[in-house]
């Protein structure tokens, strides 16, 4: 009867000493989740996080791109002068190009040839927008010009260069219209902006009225002479 009680005790030890057995090898944190089941999530998440940061970084460094100027380490743009915006993009002609003078008269003998008039304008961009003196940081679109005769039809007298608004007479030709004393040729000229790849807004302009006068005693007025 002894041996009996005895050997009714030790089942259930046994049983508990195997489910001891098998617990072991795995233990837990708090909240349920095994120490290989949160190593393998904190891999994953590790994994996941450096995956996201990398596509990030690449994809904001692809985005920023400076069409006119350079990138800063800051991934920001540094725009060439006259130009703005996000990406350098923007074209910007804050002023106008004046000439010095409106209205002019030019006094010609009948067998002119060569230089008849010069056109001078001024553009406060050149200053303003952008810096004055040499270098990359000189150049400046916004303050370059271009200049343009309005001439009756058919008026063949006088030909105008368009980058430095000289106005001349070309050498004598049989296609060439002859000038006659005392007449009065009148003319408008234009200096505008010059046009960039891009540009959106309309040039910026001033009209200058020229007139030219040819005069049979023109040499006899000259004092020096």
């Amino acid at each position: 009867m002894e041996m009996n009680v005895r050997g009714s005790t030790a089942v259930p030890l046994m049983l508990c000493w195997m489910l001891l057995l098998l617990l072991s090898p795995v233990s837990t944190r708090p909240g349920g989740i095994s120490e290989r089941e949160s190593a393998a999530h904190h891999s994953h998440h590790h994994s996941h996080h450096h995956h996201s940061y990398h596509h990030h970084h690449h994809s904001h460094t692809n985005s920023t791109r400076c069409v006119n100027g350079h990138l800063r380490s800051d991934h920001t743009c540094v725009c060439h002068p006259c130009w703005d915006g996000p990406s350098c993009t923007t074209y910007v002609d804050l002023y106008a190009p004046r000439f010095l003078v409106h209205a002019a008269t030019a006094v010609l003998p009948l067998n002119a040839t060569g230089v008849v008039y010069r056109a001078w304008s001024t553009d406060e961009d050149l200053g303003l927008t952008c810096p004055l003196g040499p270098g990359e940081s000189a150049r400046c679109p916004c303050a370059s010009v271009t200049y343009q005769l309005f001439a009756p039809p058919g008026d063949r007298h006088f030909q105008l260069d368009p980058v430095s608004g000289i106005l001349s007479r070309p050498p004598p030709s049989p296609t060439l219209p002859k000038l006659h004393p005392g007449a009065t040729y009148t003319y408008k000229l234009m200096v505008q902006g010059t046009p960039v790849p891009g540009q959106v807004t309309e040039l910026l302009y001033d009209l200058l009225d020229l007139r030219i006068y040819v005069s049979a005693d023109y040499v006899k007025k000259i004092p020096w002479t």
